[in-house]
């Protein structure tokens, strides 16, 4: 027997010895109720991270020639948040001389310059670190930050390696942006970029690798 919104109704009845009923349990099923525990019961979905809630910061590595920082990002929300993707870079280069450099391997940009920047599946210190043939087929990280806890990454790689034959200009500031965003974070670091700066994307926890 069904009922007026649509659950199920079951009598249950017990005889005793002689044909007499004993007793009647009447058992009522509501569909809207077992909707609503479902709906309870499923998770939330969890929304992109805001600009406001996460704090990059920047691992300095460094050798042979070749930059490469770990830049960690973090919630500092009070939500779980998701990264995916790549972060936006900007590599704003000096205008005019870095006294803490030799003047001979320095090149003065223009007022207003910037590195460009690639985005890299996997590079020689960080991103993806399976078999070099599968890296075009694999799906990005999908990384969620637990609140005021969570931790993913990505990696900068770049050249160098300037020399009086070639000399370089230098970044007076990288700044970091969410994916799609212009609102960038600058992180003060100097060095010679003398190649196009690689980026690689959000993975999970400190390491800047994911396989």
């Amino acid at each position: 027997m069904r009922t007026a919104d649509g659950g199920r109704l079951d009598a249950v009845t017990h005889r005793a010895p002689g044909g007499l009923v004993a007793a009647a349990v009447i058992v009522v099923v509501s569909t809207a109720v077992l909707t609503s525990v479902a709906r309870a019961a499923a998770p939330r979905p969890v929304s992109r991270c805001a600009g406001s809630a996460v704090r990059f910061a920047l691992q300095v590595n460094a050798g042979m020639g070749h930059g490469s920082d770990v830049v960690v990002v973090r919630n500092e929300g009070v939500v779980r948040c998701t990264l995916t993707g790549y972060p936006t870079v900007r590599v704003a280069l000096a205008d005019h001389r870095d006294r803490s450099f030799p003047a001979y391997l320095q090149r003065v940009t223009r007022p207003g310059a910037t590195a460009a920047v690639r985005d890299l599946v996997s590079s020689y210190a960080g991103g993806y670190v399976g078999p070099v043939a599968a890296s075009t087929a694999k799906a990005l990280p999908v990384v969620v930050l637990a609140p005021g806890a969570g931790v993913a990454s990505f990696t900068l790689v770049w050249i160098d390696m300037a020399t009086s034959e070639r000399p370089c200009p230098i970044s007076s500031s990288i700044e970091f942006g969410l994916p799609g965003s212009i609102d960038y974070r600058p992180v003060g670091r100097a060095s010679f970029v003398c190649s196009v700066v690689g980026v690689t994307p959000f993975v999970r926890g400190p390491s800047g690798e994911w396989r």
